[in-house]
């Protein structure tokens, strides 16, 4: 009995079937009238009374089931919470249908009723238009307008959102350095042209910086620039401690000038630890001079370097013309700038762009290699 009470009370909280319209009873029925009107039922949807009707066991099993339902008080209250929240639902379902449904009958009547009122507006003529219809066209003419110009404002977002997107992009975007390139004949690169300089940083050296390089070092030609290592601690030859080292490199605009500080500053400046090649002197049996014979580097090596003496003067003189400074000609390595007032062209702010790629690529270049003279020197 336990078992089966528990099936009826979760029947009667979980059926969707309607036992007072099954049974034919009013709401408040007694027991006694539910009793009788299930007796009825019961003769009348018999199986063996209906043989050929499918659905009368079925009938006959929920007649008994809702007898047992609305004559136990408990299980009653149970299906009437049920049915209740059933019967609310279904009117609220219902409610909201209808008012969807009225909602959508009201939306078609109006544009039904705003079309047929734009037609005849269109068919009238503006003298004979009432003051209320003049109104509505005008409230209808400047919607369409706002609309209108929002859908412009947007457009005009769109496309300056796209334009700063593709500047920044452009902006962004690295500038390839070109690939290095072989000098050609009367041409010397600028790692051959540089100068490497090594000195402690104590005493009188302690306070030299870049500017202090190029005043020295400017007496012995143009410099291109300069590129000033960090100072590392190293244990230098003859030495017992390590100690601070400063590396700069002097980038001159033409092979004469390096050639004059390479031979003449660490005479010059005696606080100067080394003053060398960055990239061991260069070879210069493929230089040619402006009539195209060959300028050898014996010959080269034979003319004094020095700036203050006159066969240095000469010796420099020879040299420039060598390169192709004579005639007119610009001596090589030194950049042509034009000082026009006009906006640089196309062509020039690339070149500049070039230039500086090159300068970034030859940075790169000698402070690799001085990492790699560190290390070696640290071993």
């Amino acid at each position: 009995m336990g078992d089966n009470y528990k099936d009826l009370e979760e029947l009667a909280r979980s059926t969707t079937e309607d036992y007072y319209e099954l049974l034919a009873v009013p709401f408040d029925a007694e027991e006694s009238v539910v009793k009788r009107a299930y007796r009825k039922a019961s003769i009348r949807y018999h199986p063996d009374k209906n043989p050929d009707n499918k659905d009368a066991a079925d009938r006959f099993i929920a007649l008994g089931w809702a007898r047992d339902i609305l004559i136990d008080p408990k299980l009653k209250g149970e299906y009437d919470r049920a049915r209740t929240r059933r019967r609310e639902k279904a009117f609220q379902d219902e409610l909201l249908s209808g008012n969807r449904r009225k909602m959508k009958e009201e939306l078609e009547r109006r544009e039904r009723e705003s079309a047929d009122f734009g037609a005849s507006l269109k068919r009238k003529r503006a003298a004979d238009l009432s003051e209320a219809e003049k109104r509505e066209q005008e409230i209808q003419r400047l919607a369409e307008d706002g609309k209108r110009r929002r859908k412009e404002a947007q457009d005009r977002k769109d496309r300056a959102r796209q334009d700063e997107e593709a500047a920044v992009a452009a902006a962004t975007e690295p500038v390839k350095s070109p690939e290095p390139k072989a000098p050609r004949p009367g041409e010397s690169a600028e790692l051959d042209r540089t100068v490497k300089i090594r000195f402690h940083r104590e005493g009188e050296t302690a306070t030299w910086d870049k500017d202090a390089v190029r005043s020295m070092f400017e007496k012995y030609g143009k410099i291109d620039s300069i590129i000033m290592g960090k100072d590392k601690k190293l244990k230098l030859e003859g030495e017992k401690h390590r100690k601070l080292v400063a590396m700069v490199f002097v980038v001159y605009g033409r092979l004469d000038h390096a050639h004059a500080a390479v031979s003449d500053a660490k005479a010059d400046y005696p606080a100067l630890e080394l003053v060398a090649w960055a990239n061991g002197e260069p070879d210069l049996s493929s230089v040619t001079n402006g009539n195209g014979a060959s300028t050898t580097a014996a010959k080269y090596s034979a003319t004094p370097a020095a700036p203050a003496t006159p066969a240095a003067k000469s010796f420099r003189a020879s040299f420039g013309s060598s390169l192709g400074a004579g005639n007119g000609a610009t001596p090589l390595g030194t950049p042509k700038f034009s000082f026009s007032p006009k906006t640089p062209s196309l062509e020039e702010v690339t070149m500049m762009r070039l230039k500086n790629a090159e300068k970034k690529r030859l940075e790169d270049q000698i402070r690799k290699k001085e990492a790699a003279e560190a290390a070696q020197e640290a071993v």
